[in-house]
């Protein structure tokens, strides 16, 4: 486990960028928004669950690999005609099995039929879902292939879940088929209250597979396929795989080994404050650069980050390539508006507290996470709101 654990921070430090260029004879990784098994983070990196398994992979059959996040059908597109390329998360299913060479499976999700909450709509078989007049699907994800051989003819294909989901909600479509694990995610990315969509009826289980593109030599896919093998296997029965606790680590948030004081992060929001009001674009150049006090270099859990009234991030000492972005209606991995609600409580109340979940640097899974804001007006006149996070222990 130990092995494991020391190559999964070196994977996790090779692989933590996106948008590569792609050197002659490396393996291409290709994977899509699909969170809780992969999605960009706040920092930038590819994270999730699938992504895990996929950067423990990669060290173990020591690949030359980079790895980059793309539109479903454009990735889609790109294994099936170029070599040396592979996507995962991949539902393996029928209509794709001679399209691909596989590795899995990595995951699974399980697949709903979802309609608007009061629309009365009732399914208890497929056939009774064929008599609707339109199923919202994602362009070449694995729900339309199964509709489709399934014989359904009253399907809607949009470019991906957002916009299946905002074509449910505004009424032209009856019905989108999609993921249970990751529905509160996408419906607040969408815009959506996940309260105002209701599951109707349970459809089928899509194991997820890592899938290779068909000129990919046999001997790859075996030794690809014999070291995921030896991730499911337990040092001792009375212990999880490595796998099982990449599963289970994103099934639910965990609470961290230690934590910062609650203490420590107030005062740092009030000195940070005190230092904006003072001088507001010195302290934000500073908080930008990771200096210190800003961001502490013995604890890389605890730095400055800051929103303008309007929840776009105006200075971040951990990640400044966020800085700019407007983060209004995007949530955390557990759907919640936690980056609207801190904005709203410091222009309603001054200051306050405000719990989430998210990911830690150099650890699989997601964590409770707590975070301190103070509304201040800066000395060139503009409100912001300065945040500290802490993790979380047992113990709170």
């Amino acid at each position: 486990m130990k092995i494991f654990a020391g190559l999964l921070l070196a994977a996790l430090i090779l692989f933590s960028g996106y948008n590569c260029v792609v050197p002659d004879g490396k393996m291409r990784i290709i994977t899509e928004e699909n969170p809780p098994y992969n999605f960009t983070d706040e920092r930038g990196n590819i994270s999730g669950q699938s992504t895990e398994i996929i950067h423990l992979l990669v060290s173990q059959v020591g690949s030359d690999a980079s790895i980059e996040m793309m539109a479903w059908s454009r990735g889609y597109d790109i294994v099936r005609n170029q070599p040396n390329t592979m996507i995962y998360s991949t539902g393996r299913i029928p209509f794709r099995e001679e399209m691909f060479k596989w590795v899995g499976p990595i995951g699974f999700a399980d697949e709903w039929f979802y309609a608007k909450r009061g629309s009365d709509i009732r399914i208890s078989s497929l056939d009774d879902a064929k008599k609707v007049k339109s199923i919202a699907v994602y362009r070449d994800d694995s729900n339309q292939l199964f509709l489709i051989e399934k014989g359904f003819t009253n399907l809607d294909v949009s470019e991906n879940d957002l916009q299946c989901i905002r074509k449910l909600m505004e009424g032209k479509v009856d019905l989108w088929l999609g993921p249970s694990q990751g529905f509160p995610f996408l419906a607040y990315q969408a815009g959506i209250n996940p309260a105002e969509i209701e599951p109707v009826s349970y459809v089928r289980r899509s194991e997820w597979y890592i899938a290779f593109n068909r000129e990919t030599p046999d001997t790859t896919i075996e030794t690809w396929q014999k070291a995921l093998d030896e991730m499911k296997k337990p040092d001792t029965p009375d212990t999880l795989s490595v796998y099982e606790e990449i599963i289970t680590s994103y099934a639910l948030p965990r609470y961290a080994a230690d934590s910062i004081a609650r203490e420590v992060v107030i005062q740092l929001v009030e000195k940070t404050a005190g230092a904006i009001a003072a001088d507001a674009a010195g302290t934000i150049r500073k908080i930008n650069a990771g200096e210190s006090p800003y961001r502490d270099k013995d604890r890389p859990d605890l730095y400055v980050y800051v929103f303008d009234k309007y929840v776009t991030e105006a200075a971040n000492a951990d990640n400044p390539a966020v800085v700019g972005r407007n983060l209004k209606g995007v949530p955390d991995m557990a759907g919640k508006l936690f980056r609207d609600n801190i904005v709203e409580g410091a222009l309603k109340n001054g200051t306050g507290w405000e719990d989430y979940v998210f990911t830690m640097p150099g650890k699989i899974g997601l964590f409770y996470k707590s975070v301190y804001y103070k509304l201040v007006t800066g000395s060139d006149g503009k409100q912001y709101v300065v945040c500290v996070g802490r993790y979380l222990d047992k113990q709170e």
